[in-house]
């Protein structure tokens, strides 16, 4: 019944999983917001966030997307004139899908790094993953600086150039780090992951204050790059409890350097806000850098804005390029393409029940000059728009002209440091980064080609078929189970009474022979029947670790306490063999109960009779015959005593083991080590018990001989995964 019970429940699980596989994020997607994107080879990824489907209700349930998907920048649809989105990438239930993190981009190495996020329900432990766009592949990477936890919704941006991701302020609490039990606490970290050698900083920001939910810009400026922050929210007391962040105060670090600074904006001001988005691009001359802003929700309202704001630096004037409209929303991202466009995509609607247009998945364009066939900010995307003319609007407060030339060069209140004065006057010049990855000959990244609007269908279609498919396995799978459980119990012989003794044979009495062996046990201790009890062990359990908790309430922005696994200890279990015959039994007579040998029956051609009168003249020989018969019975139910049985008795129960031979000591399982820093979501690590034998060497893993077709001897170690190579015959090549 257990076991039918248990195939019922895997059934039930499975089919509430297929059910929910069956929604398609293309056919049946109405919005997406707190997702994270990453721009890599003319694809914009959307990995994790919240999605609605359709048809929404007026209380719209939020469902965690677990899909990986990708907009292909080098096309358009028909019906809206956007990329056209794909769903055809991996991402298994391992990989972590949260909202509010950032994807990290390696253009170099064609990979990009999640990092932070929130999850919906119970948070993981924090985990570090990357995702190879030429493999396809996820692989968790090692390496995270003890005391890096997770946060949500902080600023993050990638400095592509020389490999560097940063992620200031974020949120810590209990959706992003496992038993946090106080109040959310905005952190002032700024962390910063070096890509080159997967090394990790936690560097201060410009004070102690904990924020969250603004945004961060990367600028070619300064002799390293600068980084800006701006807006947000404020957690001055520890406790959760924000103050909006002032939008004409604006923080700046110089990598170079690593120094902070703040400088004062002007202009027309937007009002404070959280939870928007931004992208950055800048004049040929680097004479103004514009970072454009869309949306976001208020401080203490989530009904938020639909507007664009532009703030251009190094005149740090805010200039407002979009008035309020009618679908204010946040919790967007924000991604500009060949510097002249950027896709805005997603949000969250607080005051309408309508989706966000799902003939284009909720993605929408800026053109940032304002130089395409609509000249205006809003309009269709355009694959061939790869030049960026400083719009008119942002001409007339800084000057100059649609290439540059801006005469506006420092802010109107003067420089909060004579620093920033000296590091807008000069551009960072980088050495070309190269792959640190070895790239398989004739591999490209899933997907290039030419794609059309219905080249979803096949793969919609098959997706369904198979889901279909899947319920009706699992449907039948417990069926199955449950008619085996049947036939089971159909088939399950019911218990049997021995049978009785044949009639002629007298009845042994066990409470007699009991009390004859309590009498004189020393007649029946070498008896033909005697055994001896097998010796008692007590199976010895080790004990098991209990992994550590994390404290309850975090008194430092980023947690101290490094992740720890608990040991676990296997334990040790000794096993005998059974005894053939239960004691004081023997093997069963050659002949079944009632049979004889053959000849036997012609010796009792003369039954004795019991109503026999003893002055009957046949009653002597009748009575001498029944003698014979239970002498012959005697003989062939009782053989006679054989010594070798107590020598198989002590074959099947040795005597309890000498301390010299007790059983080994437990050994504690160590963990599976990880070459390069890498390792693959696929493989899997498994401890080995303590052998008991020699192991020959010939059935030790062998070192490969892997090399180059040139000669070259190429590295067997790398920082990624290993990948297969037609081009070397069964070696195995590492990048």
């Amino acid at each position: 019944m257990a076991r039918a019970l248990f195939c019922l429940v895997v059934a039930l699980v499975f089919a509430a999983q297929s059910l929910q596989d069956t929604k398609d994020p293309l056919n049946d997607f109405c919005r997406r917001f707190g997702h994270q994107t990453a721009v890599i080879d003319r694809k914009l990824y959307i990995d994790g966030g919240l999605v609605q489907w359709s048809p929404i209700s007026a209380n719209p349930a939020n469902f965690t997307n677990t899909w990986l998907l990708y907009n292909d920048l080098n096309t358009t649809t028909d019906d809206g004139g956007m990329p056209q989105l794909h769903a055809n990438l991996t991402k298994n239930s391992s990989i972590p899908s949260v909202s509010g993190g950032i994807l990290w981009t390696d253009e170099a190495n064609k990979v990009f790094y999640l990092y932070g996020g929130q999850f919906q329900d119970s948070p993981d432990d924090f985990s570090f993953w990357m995702y190879d766009t030429v493999l396809n592949q996820w692989n968790h990477t090692d390496g995270v600086l003890q005391g890096i936890e997770r946060v949500a919704f902080g600023a993050g941006t990638t400095i592509d150039d020389l490999g560097y991701g940063f992620y200031y302020g974020g949120w810590m609490n209990n959706q992003t780090v496992p038993g946090w039990n106080g109040a959310p606490l905005a952190t002032s970290n700024l962390i910063k992951y070096d890509m080159n050698t997967n090394t990790w900083t936690n560097n201060t920001g410009p004070d102690s204050m904990g924020r969250a939910e603004g945004v961060m810009s990367y600028l070619p400026a300064s002799d390293g790059g600068m980084l800006v922050y701006f807006g947000g929210v404020t957690d001055p007391y520890q406790d959760g409890t924000v103050v909006g962040a002032n939008m004409s105060e604006i923080h700046l670090f110089d990598v170079a350097s690593s120094k902070w600074y703040t400088q004062n904006a002007t202009g027309e001001i937007p009002d404070m806000r959280r939870k928007f988005c931004a992208g950055v691009t800048w004049a040929d001359d680097h004479s103004s850098y514009n970072i454009y802003l869309y949306g976001g929700q208020g401080i203490h309202n989530i009904t938020g804005f639909d507007d664009a704001y532009v703030l251009s630096v190094p005149s740090f004037k805010w200039v407002k390029m979009y008035g309020e409209g009618s679908a204010p929303h946040g919790i967007s991202s924000c991604n500009v393409i060949d510097y002249s466009q950027m896709l805005v995509i997603g949000g969250y609607f607080a005051n309408t029940d309508s989706c966000d247009s799902p003939n284009v998945w909720g993605t929408h364009n800026m053109n940032l000059g304002e130089n395409g066939p609509a000249n205006s900010l809003w309009d269709q995307y355009h694959p061939n728009i790869t030049k960026y003319l400083i719009p008119t609007p942002i001409i007339s407060v800084i000057g100059g002209g649609p290439t540059g030339g801006a005469t506006a060069t420092k802010p109107a209140s003067d420089w909060s440091n004579p620093d920033l004065s000296v590091y807008f006057t000069r551009v960072p010049t980088f050495a070309a980064r190269t792959a640190t990855r070895y790239f398989p000959s004739g591999t490209s990244a899933p997907g290039n080609g030419t794609s059309h609007h219905n080249s979803h269908v096949g793969a919609i279609a098959g997706g369904a078929v198979g889901g279909l498919v899947f319920l009706i396995a699992v449907l039948l799978l417990a069926l199955f189970c449950l008619h085996r459980h049947k036939k089971n119990l159909k088939n399950k012989p019911a218990p049997q009474a021995p049978p009785p003794p044949p009639v002629e044979l007298p009845v042994n009495n066990p409470a007699t022979e009991m009390s004859a062996v309590a009498e004189n046990p020393a007649k029946w201790a070498h008896s033909p029947g005697a055994q001896s009890a097998a010796p008692s062990y007590n199976h010895q359990h080790s004990p098991y670790g209990t992994p550590p908790t994390r404290p309850a309430e975090y008194h430092t922005p980023i947690s101290g306490y490094p992740t720890q696994q608990g040991s676990y200890p296997s334990s040790p279990h000794t096993s005998y063999p059974p005894q053939p015959y239960p004691p004081g039994t023997y093997p069963p007579s050659a002949y079944p109960p009632g049979t004889y040998p053959q000849g036997y029956q012609d010796q009792q051609q003369q039954q004795y009779d019991p109503q026999l009168s003893p002055n009957d003249p046949h009653y002597a020989a009748a009575y001498a015959q029944q003698q014979q018969h239970h002498q012959h019975r005697r003989t062939l139910s009782n053989p006679p005593y054989d010594p070798s049985r107590d020598a198989m008795a002590n074959e099947h129960f040795p005597p309890p083991r000498s301390p010299s031979l007790a059983p080994p000591a437990p050994v504690t399982p160590t963990s599976a080590t990880t070459r390069g820093g890498y390792e693959s979501v696929n493989r899997e690590d498994y401890d080995s018990p303590p052998s008991k034998t020699n192991t020959p060497a010939h059935f030790y893993p062998q070192p490969l001989n892997v090399r180059a077709v040139s000669g070259e001897q190429r590295p067997i170690r790398g920082r990624f995964v290993e990948v297969q190579d037609d081009e070397f015959a069964g070696g195995q090549r590492r990048f």
